[in-house]
């Protein structure tokens, strides 16, 4: 799976996208979670909230991806999960139209299931925070060269979505630079690891977000412990 494990580094240089930093200091790390209200950039989470860490990146998401939110609902009572199937041959099934995709790291593999250990086990990323997590590699087509908006919440609930880039800080959002920023690519794909974050089991959605698209991609969330 390309880039699934998120990689250590220090953050006196630039780093790689989606990184793992040191401890992360002031209000963010306190709470464990990114304050209401704050504007994100790239820089953010790709450092995962570090303050002290650069990566290189410049900007944040355009306004015009942030749509409203427009989760699918319940098919009578029944979780509508979305089908995975092989869209690049060197990572495993991904699910969703596209051009965005997200690869969920289960386990077993299961189609649409994402599951997270609940409580998070002690020295875990998520430890403390009231959240459990799974690792989401999202890959990015060739065909798209643009910025990646992606949210998401529950379906029938009010749980919300938060995601991880290699710290305890929880996002609201992840944002992915255009090609021109990010530089290195696999066979024209691009690969931003990451964690999906999540405090009780139920039925889930991602929205994706694009320059021209805009499309959800439901899962299944299913505790461990």
């Amino acid at each position: 799976m390309l880039g699934v494990v998120l990689l250590a580094a220090g953050c006196t240089h630039v780093v790689r996208p989606h990184a793992a930093v040191g401890p992360v200091h002031g209000a963010a790390r306190a709470s464990h979670t990114w304050p209401s209200g704050e504007p994100i950039t790239y820089n953010d989470i790709a450092c995962g909230g570090d303050p002290s860490c650069s990566s290189g990146f410049t900007g944040s998401i355009p306004s015009a991806l942030r749509r409203p939110l427009h989760l699918p609902a319940l098919a009578h009572g029944h979780c509508p999960t979305t089908r995975a199937r092989v869209v690049e041959p060197h990572v495993g099934p991904a699910e969703g139209p596209g051009p965005i995709y997200p690869v969920i790291g289960n386990p077993g593999g299961r189609s649409g299931v994402l599951t997270f250990a609940y409580p998070p086990p002690p020295g875990s990323l998520t430890a403390g925070t009231g959240f459990g997590d799974q690792k989401v590699l999202w890959i990015v087509a060739p065909r798209y060269r643009g910025p990646v908006l992606i949210r998401g919440g529950q379906l029938g609930g009010h749980n919300p979505v938060k995601f991880t880039t290699g710290t305890g800080i929880l996002f609201p959002e992840l944002q992915d630079p255009p090609q021109s920023q990010s530089g290195g690519s696999n066979r024209g794909w691009r690969n931003s690891p990451s964690g999906t974050a999540l405090r009780a089991p139920g039925c889930y959605a991602w929205q994706i977000d694009g320059t021209t698209f805009s499309y959800t991609v439901v899962f299944r969330a299913v505790q461990t412990r």
